[in-house]
């Protein structure tokens, strides 16, 4: 059913260029995957959540129709048509982004939902140089977005499909909204024909984990690596730094598409933040149990710091057993703390002083497969502050740095060997109406040239033991390495005996 009238349409179409047209209805017969797979070429981006707690849990979001982007090249920010066409310049993020929010002049009136129309893309570890001229910036674009003229919403309890088309209004409004109509039908009527299309199964059972890093290139030996460790302890211990997180780069030969590693991935690990990504040349999976910042329309902010992991236990007995053990552990307390401190001091450079409070302290989550100590961080956004420039500050997360931030990266890029790129960066909606929700980019497969990139890392602190960072930052990548293999054995396998 089409919610919004052509009376409505005409009067937003009076003071904006571009309006949502909003239709809902009943869809109890396919999946947000079997929604994707259905549009194909045409679908940006799959968003989703498996995190009981969020209202964000209960949709899934899908772009169609890529029609403007906005990313970062050779130091300039670039707005570029669907056809990579470069329609303006800009000397930072901040411009480009609200030059197209002028250009587009949406109608406030979005429906109400946890992402209701926007940007959806990425801002790469390096984007910390677009405030501190010390961090080096690669080849990789620093930020790249991606606005959608469609959005489809899945409701999962409701068992209903929102399509909120973004319909820019011409001369005769009339038209212009009988051209949005026909294009939600089109999109129902595909919707419609979706749920004939055959689905691929696939055999999700854990592998051989002995064998799982055979085959599988690093871009750093296991000797480099605890050199590495060494050096950064002595950078501690003549006070450089707390902690600095090392990292690791690991890649495989695969000719998968991305839409089949994110359905093993999610099926794997599923995660608060769960998304696919296409952009121009490569594609974004991940599944991420870790908010970086949420800005709502009030202006509130908040970050919630995660540090202490120990695996579910087989019964309820040792499942409060395991999250007792996580509490009372004094170096997983020590580094919990080190971050909370490390996110009011970034709160505390956006927002009102006086607003920041720590709302809860190190309370013991449980996902699918482990349990986290998460704190929530929170404050009000200074009126003198981009929502945008609060994610920016924020950026990259403690957890994947070290503390002090600067300092910490500036470790990093002199150990790593090559620049992280989207690891341990920020996946994040910018919507129309103000409010941003970012994740950390951490558990994410970048997909390029037929090969899949996996990065992980590990927290050195003045006592590591070199060993077993590197064996964490395996330990880390070993799920993503093994969703890549298990896709592999399975839509691989389909195909040979096709």
């Amino acid at each position: 059913m089409i919610e919004t009238s052509n009376p409505s349409f005409r009067s937003q179409a009076d003071e904006y260029k571009t309006v949502p047209v909003t239709a809902r209805f009943v869809c109890d017969t396919i999946t947000p995957i079997q929604l994707f797979e259905t549009f194909n070429e045409d679908a940006a981006y799959l968003l989703e959540s498996r995190d009981p707690l969020s209202l964000w849990s209960e949709y899934s979001f899908i772009g169609l129709d890529p029609f403007l982007y906005l990313e970062e090249k050779e130091n300039a920010f670039l707005l570029r048509d669907k056809k990579g066409q470069v329609e303006s310049r800009y000397k930072d993020f901040i411009s480009a982004w609200d030059d197209a929010l002028v250009k587009l002049h949406v109608s406030p009136r979005l429906p109400d939902l946890p992402f209701p129309g926007g940007a959806v893309g990425s801002f790469s570890f390096e984007a910390m140089s677009m405030n501190e001229t010390k961090i080096k910036r690669g080849e990789e674009p620093v930020a790249s977005f991606v606005f959608c003229r469609t959005i489809l919403a899945f409701h999962h309890q409701k068992e209903e499909i929102s399509v909120i088309h973004f319909q820019e209004a011409g001369a005769d409004k009339d038209e212009s909204y009988d051209e949005a109509v026909k294009k939600i039908k089109a999109v129902t009527e595909k919707i419609s024909l979706s749920s004939n299309i055959e689905k691929r199964l696939f055999d999700h059972t854990q592998g051989d984990t002995e064998s799982l890093f055979e085959g599988v290139k690093s871009n750093i030996s296991k000797q480099d690596f605890l050199k590495n460790v060494d050096r950064v302890k002595a950078y501690i211990e003549s006070g450089d730094a707390f902690q600095v997180v090392l990292s690791q780069r690991f890649e495989v030969d695969t000719e998968l598409e991305g839409i089949e590693l994110y359905r093993v991935l999610r099926k794997l690990n599923p995660s608060p933040y769960m998304f696919y990504i296409r952009t121009f040349n490569e594609e974004l999976i991940g599944s991420s149990p870790e908010r970086l910042v949420k800005i709502e329309r009030d202006k509130t902010i908040d970050i919630h710091p995660i540090a202490g992991t120990r695996k579910r236990g087989t019964t309820k007995k040792e499942d409060d057993q395991l999250a007792a053990e996580l509490l009372a552990d004094e170096k997983e307390r020590a580094e919990h703390f080190m971050l909370v401190d490390l996110a009011r001091n970034d709160l505390g450079r956006v927002c009102k002083y006086g607003s920041i409070v720590t709302k809860e302290l190190m309370t013991v989550t449980r996902f699918t497969k482990v349990m986290h100590l998460i704190s929530k961080v929170e404050g009000t956004l200074r009126e003198d502050v981009h929502p945008v420039e609060a994610v920016l500050r924020a950026h990259p997360a403690g957890t994947v740095s070290g503390a002090p931030k600067i300092r910490a990266t500036e470790i990093i890029q002199e150990l790593e060997t090559s620049l992280r790129g989207n690891y341990a960066g920020t996946v994040a909606y910018l919507s129309f109406n103000g409010t941003i929700d970012s994740c950390i980019a951490i558990r994410t497969i970048r997909l390029k040239e037929q090969k899949a990139y996996v990065q992980a890392g590990a927290g050195v602190v003045y006592d590591s033991v070199p060993e077993l960072e590197w064996e964490e930052t395996r330990n880390k990548a070993s799920a993503l390495i093994s969703a890549i293999k298990q896709a592999k054995e399975s839509f691989q396998r389909e195909e040979t005996k096709r």
